[in-house]
């Protein structure tokens, strides 16, 4: 069973009064933190609106504090491990001014999140799947790009299928300083893994069939070449796990996503076995959720 990371309870309480002053829930409702998943005679914790509003609370900064310093107990940073703060906002500025694409899912305290593992991480070959426009990308690989790069990495390799999308993340990167070992792949990427020699420390999952191309590949009954849709993440973490070194950190966004719920099931009993990832940690900080494996 995984660990799990949740924010204080005084970023709940701001995340419920939120709620309440959007008309979402009664002024006296009150959270139980433990009422069950479905609960809605009071506030649960995997309430959707509550989830979402949690994610972009002003307390942001502190919830990601917090999860460092649950690395940092549990032994899988040092105790020293640190990113810069100022550097965030920069960053989350530079990209609002010169990226360009369609709405994201990343929550600001996932943002932030992330880029606070790369920092205390420091990974030399980073790799994503599912890259689409390049703005996930652009966080995973924060700290190693832009006008206050911490460090520089090796290899950065972001791989989608949808080509206009990598066209555009191109176009995004090609306006950001430092940006240059940025490497964009248009390929499905079940195919284009193959190509991609280890080691990989730090791999970021966000490729994914939606539920509705699942039900209709199957419906056709039509044969992927490439081999089955349904339960990409997995799929594509076999795929790569043998040039995964020993250390190595898997992040998977949308592990908490209820549509994708089943998509996903798979994928979270295999990194939760003891004899494929030492430890697994659900960081439950909003509506989506990201599962961070180490080998």
């Amino acid at each position: 069973m995984a660990l799990t990371f949740h924010p204080s309870r005084e970023a709940i309480a701001l995340a419920l009064d939120k709620m309440k002053e959007n008309g979402l829930v009664h002024p006296d409702a009150a959270f139980n933190e433990n009422a069950p998943g479905g609960l809605r005679s009071e506030v649960a914790y995997r309430d959707p609106y509550f989830a979402h509003r949690l994610g972009r609370t002003s307390l942001e900064s502190r919830i990601v504090d917090s999860a460092l310093e649950l690395l940092k107990r549990e032994g899988h940073v040092p105790v020293s491990a640190d990113y810069d703060r100022l550097a965030v906002d920069s960053h989350r500025a530079d990209l609002k001014e010169k990226f360009e694409g369609p709405w994201t899912s990343l929550s600001p305290t996932m943002e932030r999140l992330i880029y606070m593992l790369t920092s205390v991480k420091r990974p030399a070959h980073l790799l994503e799947l599912g890259s689409f426009w390049g703005y996930t990308l652009a966080w995973f690989a924060g700290p190693c790009i832009g006008p206050n790069r911490a460090y520089e990495a090796e290899r950065i390799i972001g791989i989608d299928v949808d080509a206009d999308m990598v066209k555009k993340a191109r176009a995004n990167f090609e306006k950001l300083e430092r940006a240059a070992a940025v490497e964009l792949i248009a390929e499905d990427a079940r195919a284009a893994l193959d190509r991609i020699e280890g080691p990989l420390d730090f791999v970021y999952l966000e490729a994914k069939y939606e539920n509705r191309q699942i039900a209709a590949a199957e419906a056709s009954g039509e044969n992927d070449p490439l081999g089955p849709v349904s339960g990409l993440y997995l799929i594509l973490l076999k795929q790569i796990y043998d040039r995964l070194p020993e250390g190595a950190w898997v992040m998977a966004h949308d592990n908490l996503d209820w549509t994708a719920k089943k998509e996903l099931a798979p994928y979270l009993a295999f990194v939760r076995d003891k004899a494929h990832f030492s430890e697994s940690i659900c960081f439950d900080i909003d509506d989506c959720g990201m599962e961070l494996s180490i080998k």
